[in-house]
């Protein structure tokens, strides 16, 4: 049988058979329908508030870990550029997962252009779902690996609710995190802020520029609701509004493997020039109905605007004679040097570049060091609302989204030129064009995107289908400026994704499913003409078992993925041209992911010489997967690869110990290596990193204060180090051994 008979046969057989179905409620932020995980129609995962506060992790990458199939390729070790994939597609920011928060796309521009250079405030979230497979059906336009929905703040729909929690750390780090809602007869309302920021880990060589490798980040939020006491249809309306700005001093310079070796921790002194700036500011307005009892419905009008100002060194005027006559001199950018080598590749010019950005040659006059301001300024907004009815032994959910975004980058008329002294200082020698007039030559790319699906969950005894259509039409516009009506080019783009899925209950908390969908990732504006859209055809088989004090899940999944996409970007190590996208043919992810929790391991079946203690519980999580990916295409230079930055294995524990009013935990994660090319010729580090949590409940003498705790969280216990990322601008480290302290309070 082959493949397109296959695809038939298994979604024909998921329709056979029809019976009563009770359908959940549905919150008007979640993309689940519930959040009970053993009933999904797929793979799926939920942290509630209760576990997000308990962590207390600013980065999404943490978070995460605990989450089968969901790995991470860290970039600057505090979550600010998260990088996250799923089931063999690529982590780089984060391009082939769809991000929502509350159920609306979060990205600063979904269609026309991918990456997530933004990611929200982990910290400030009261939930995160997790979909994959045929579950992420009702989700687009990034359904190749799934969908990431993170919860905001929600206002209380009872009383008062209030929090405050601060941390201390090292390097400089601090966070600070404070919300306050409640109700006023129909009116309600909650107000968050969070706020945290570092000085970094990192030591920069030299003195002159900025010797701050760390960043700062705030985030408010703001959300009224009102809901009318006289209303026959249970409306509800709700406005919010977020903000975020961040100044983070990152950069893409990593090391060469001399100089990692020597001090995995130091950043080479042109790299103290690189600063990003980011404003976020995100609007919804939401509307919910309940005309019946068996039918509800959510509206959303949504706005987010995003902009960033990345001044970067990224490439130097070299004089080959290093004679400082002026004469014969020549710019090399830092992709085409020999970080991995140690400069040992390089010669002339180039090696004249590489020992001055290693600091082991001094520039002469005629020789400086351009620092580009990239500006870019994306946009979206639209409307969505989803249906959700019960009909008879049917339960129905339909959805539609008109949405448009765009991406307005601006010329590299305007740098800066640095010089960089024998000891690594830097000093600003001039600055080049008008910073008023950058977007006379800008780039704009914008989409205009609608979307529905269509989803039905049947009952049939013991048997649950789920069977899902999804249609996504876009038209994009690659403009050369700023005026949208000076188009270069136009082009359409349309795809129907199918999902099928059915969840058999073996009574005893036992289930067993299995599903198929179709992925679609649509190409970014501007794109050539050739770039074909990606696609994927994705099979899971699953078992869960859930009782009292446990859960165990094991699901099998096989992606075939067509035309894989990849955007060239300074991230990646490109040394194309930047933005350009390429399709590198068929792939093959097939693998297994699992996950093992226990409330308490000693009210399971008795250890020996271990007796239950019913004040003392000791939970445990063991959690991961195992994966292998393969190029299949036509691309004879990397067919039979594996995909680059798709690791084998991932391996997550907790074990703890805890009481009502005291908890400690020991966390350990195993980063595996991964190939950092696609060529398979570099590998990233490999080990187990451990955390440490530990917590106490303090008493207040205050009527106001419901809960107080103190805390600590240790990051990589043992201080272990490991590269892990290796583009071509060299080695970069994980965060090393660092404690936390804070306090929290529940009011």
């Amino acid at each position: 049988m082959n493949k397109a008979h296959f695809k038939a046969y298994m979604i024909a057989s998921l329709m056979v058979i029809s019976a009563p179905i009770y359908a959940e409620e549905m919150s008007p932020v979640s993309v689940f329908g519930s959040q009970d995980e053993t009933q999904q129609a797929g793979s799926a995962h939920f942290i509630g508030d209760d576990e997000m506060k308990a962590m207390g992790y600013t980065d999404a990458e943490r978070v995460l870990r605990r989450i089968p199939g969901v790995y991470s390729q860290t970039e600057d070790g505090y979550g600010l550029r998260t990088n996250l994939g799923m089931r063999g597609t690529s982590a780089l920011r984060t391009t082939k997962i769809n991000v929502l928060e509350d159920g609306v796309p979060q990205g600063p521009a979904i269609y026309s252009n991918g990456s997530m250079y933004f990611f929200p405030d982990v910290g400030r979230m009261e939930g995160v779902e997790v979909l994959k497979g045929a579950a992420a059906i009702g989700n687009g336009p990034r359904t190749t690996a799934g969908t990431i929905n993170f919860l905001s703040r929600s206002i209380p729909t009872t009383g008062t609710e209030g929090h405050y929690s601060a941390t201390l750390g090292a390097d400089g780090f601090s966070r600070n995190h404070t919300y306050y809602g409640g109700n006023i007869g129909s009116m309600g309302y909650v107000f968050e802020y969070h706020d945290y920021r570092a000085d970094g880990y990192k030591n920069i060589k030299g003195t002159g520029g900025n010797t701050d490798s760390g960043f700062d980040k705030q985030t408010d939020l703001v959300k009224f609701s009102y809901t009318p006491s006289n209303s026959s249809w249970n409306q509800t309306f709700e406005i919010m509004s977020s903000n975020t700005s961040e100044t983070s001093n990152e950069t893409y310079i990593g090391l060469t493997g001399a100089d990692f070796a020597a001090d995995p921790y130091q950043r080479y002194a042109p790299s103290s020039i690189d600063q990003m700036d980011n404003d976020y500011h995100r609007y919804i307005f939401t509307h919910t109905m309940q005309p019946s009892a068996n039918m509800k419905i959510t509206s959303k009008v949504y706005k987010t605007r995003y902009s960033r100002i990345w001044g970067k060194s990224g490439e130097m005027m070299v004089d080959p004679d290093a004679d400082g006559a002026n004469t014969n001199n020549a710019t090399v950018k830092y992709s085409k040097l020999d970080l991995k080598g140690n400069c040992a590749g390089d010669s002339g010019i180039e090696l004249r570049a590489c020992n001055i950005l290693t600091n082991q040659t001094a520039m002469v006059n005629g020789e400086y060091i351009k620092r580009s301001m990239g500006h870019r300024d994306y946009g979206m907004y639209g409307y969505q609302f989803v249906i959700n009815q019960d009909i008879g032994n049917h339960s129905l959910e339909y959805g539609y989204r008109r949405h448009k975004d765009y991406r307005a980058r601006a010329d590299d008329g305007f740098s800066q030129r640095w010089t960089q002294g024998a000891n690594g200082a830097m000093s600003l020698l001039s600055e080049h064009g008008n910073d008023q007039t950058r977007f006379d030559d800008a780039e704009l790319k914008d989409t205009d995107a609608s979307s529905w699906h269509l989803k039905d969950v049947i009952s049939a005894g013991a048997f649950t289908h789920t069977l899902g259509i999804r249609y996504e039409d876009t038209e994009k516009n690659d403009g050369t400026n700023a005026s949208p009506g000076n188009s270069k080019k136009d082009v359409s783009d349309s795809a129907t994704m199918m999902a099928a899925s059915t969840i058999y209950n073996m009574g005893g908390g036992q289930t067993m499913f299995v599903g198929f969908s179709e992925g679609h990732s649509p190409v970014d504006a501007g794109s050539a003409d050739s770039i074909e859209p990606e696609s994927s055809d994705n099979y899971e088989l699953g078992y869960r078992k859930q009782t009292n004090n446990s859960f165990f899940e094991i699901i099998a999944f096989y992606n075939d993925y067509s035309q894989l996409i990849e955007t060239c970007l300074i991230a990646n190590g490109c040394t194309g041209s930047t933005g350009t996208t390429t399709n590198k043919g068929s792939a093959e992810v097939e693998g297994i992911e699992f996950q093992y929790r226990l409330n308490n391991m000693f009210a399971a079946p008795q250890m020996k010489g271990m007796a239950a203690n019913s004040s003392v519980r000791y939970p445990l999580m063991v959690s991961g997967m195992l994966q292998s990916s393969e190029y299949t295409g036509q691309n004879l230079t990397i067919n039979g690869k594996s995909i680059a930055y798709v690791p084998d294995f991932q391996l997550y524990t907790s074990m703890g110990m805890e009481t009502n009013d005291w908890s400690i935990a020991l966390g350990a994660k195993y980063h595996d290596d991964t190939f950092t090319d696609d060529a398979n010729t570099f590998r990233t580090g490999k080990a187990f990193i451990f955390d440490l949590h530990a917590g106490m409940n303090v008493a207040i003498n205050s009527n106001g204060i419901k809960d107080a705790r103190l805390f600590v969280n240790v990051d990589n216990l043992f201080d272990k180090v490991i590269v892990a990322s290796e583009h071509e601008y060299g080695k970069r480290p994980n965060k090393p051994l660092s404690v936390m302290a804070g306090v929290k309070f529940d009011f």
